[in-house]
Parts: structure tokens; sequence; C-alpha cells
């Protein structure tokens, strides 16, 4: 008989050569770091990003009306031309009052830095007699005003942009100059802003004009935001 061929063998040959192979290749993927794939969607799936909300004049209505502290003069104060501005543009004021005292405007910027803008405090200081700040019962002053003292009157409109305010002090005795700390900014704490600059006030005392000690004048105050551009 003739010996027959090893099929067998040559089978498991074959195979064993197969296994080897495939771990083999196993052993390269494993050491192959995996590729990440990212997939983009498409431009319309893309979220729009939304805008910052502006400040509505709605807003700039309600602090206007709700914001307030004590004022037994009534004195009142208002923009011209508008609350809302842009940086750069000129700004006039009217002020009304309902007793007759001395006019101080200060301004808050958006970081709460105070400057008194009324009278000007430089010339004040300098010994200048155009800068009278009597403001009369029932007789609105209007700044800056043709024709009289205070056509010279300037005030612009700075940044940064955002809220700020206008302050109108009323001395019921003589004082043209204020020295007041920078308040908290309006835009943070309206409510706090306005009370800030009432309770700095009310411990300011001034010269006495007839001699002898300091005096503490009685103030009314009213403030109004407006929103710089």
């Amino acid at each position: 008989m003739k010996p027959k061929p090893p099929a067998s063998g040559m089978a498991h040959g074959a195979m064993a050569g197969l296994s080897a192979a495939v771990l083999a290749a196993s052993a390269v993927f494993a050491q192959t770091p995996p590729r990440s794939v990212t997939i983009l969607p498409e431009p319309s799936e893309v979220p729009q990003a939304t805008p910052a909300p502006g400040i509505a004049s709605t807003r700039l209505e309600l602090l206007n009306a709700t914001v307030k502290v004590e004022n037994p003069a009534g004195v009142s104060i208002d923009l011209i031309p508008k609350w809302e501005v842009f940086a750069g543009s000129k700004i006039g004021f009217r002020v009304a009052t309902k007793k007759t005292g001395y006019l101080i405007l200060l301004d808050v910027d958006t970081n709460g830095k105070l400057t008194q803008i009324f009278p000007n405090p430089t010339a004040v200081t300098r010994g200048a007699h155009d800068t009278p700040n009597l403001v009369r019962s029932g007789r609105p002053l209007t700044l800056p005003q043709l024709g009289t003292p205070y056509a010279g009157f300037e005030f612009v409109a700075g940044q940064p942009a955002g809220i700020a305010m206008v302050v109108a002090l009323l001395s019921d005795k003589p004082v043209q100059v204020v020295d007041l700390p920078d308040a908290p900014p309006p835009a943070v704490a309206a409510g706090d802003t306005l009370k800030y600059i009432r309770d700095q006030t009310r411990i300011l005392k001034v010269p006495n004009p007839d001699g002898g000690q300091l005096q503490q004048p009685n103030w009314s105050i009213d403030g109004k935001f407006y929103l710089i551009k």
C-alpha cells in the first residue's frame, strides 16, 4: 500500500500559520492609538450667538420713577434732550424746585466715579463771580441758557457706556462746592447710589456767612438715571 500524504499535518500547519498572522495583526492594531473622528454639523445646525440684550428705555423710566430719597424742597431734574445719549454728545439740564435754594449738580458715571459739574468747582475756587447757583421757587433753571451766566455751562457724556446718573442737590444754605467720595455704580446698585449720596451730604458742614461755627445745611435731592450708548 502507498503511504497517504500528510494532509492533516499540512492543514494543521496552515491553521497555525493563519492564527499567528491574526495574532500579529491584532498586536499591531493594539499598539496603534485610536483615531478620533469629529462629525461637523450642518451650518444650519450650528447655534448662533445671542447678542447681549440692550437696556430698555422702560427700565430707565422705572428706575427714575421708583428710586427716590428725602426731598422736602421738591427739587427735580430732567435731561435735555432725553435720557438716552451717545458718548461725546452734549447734555443740558432743566431744574425746578418748590423752595428757593442753592443748587449743585453731580454726575455719577457707570463706574461710580462722582464729579461735580455745576457750579464749576475750578471757577468757584478761583473766586469767579459768574457762577451763581441760587435757584428760586417757581423759576426753573435751564443749563446751558443763552444770555445768562449759565451760557458757558457745558457737559459732555463720556465713556464708559452704560447706566449713569445725574444728581441735583439743593441746599437751604449758601454752598457752591461739595467734596464727596465715589458712589456705588448706578447699574449695580441703583437704589444704593442715591442713598449713599444722601448719607454723605448729611454730614457736610458749610461756612457760616456771619462767621462762627460751621453750619449743617438741609438738603433736598433728586437723581435721574440716563443711558450712555
